[in-house]
């Protein structure tokens, strides 16, 4: 899951080098989005661990 957010922020770079500015806007507000939910996951998600 975190090589396609890198690989999305990637894509966004290549996007705003190109002079696609609002497809670059796009993905990246889709990259954020999916790495809030990632980390929502995983900050939430409670650990199975016997002590």
């Amino acid at each position: 899951m975190m090589s396609l957010l890198f690989l999305l922020v990637f894509v966004a770079m290549l996007c705003a080098f190109t002079g696609k500015k609002g497809a670059s806007y796009i993905v990246f507000a889709i990259t954020v989005v999916l790495g809030l939910y990632w980390f929502h996951h995983h900050a939430t998600d409670s650990l199975s661990i016997l002590l």
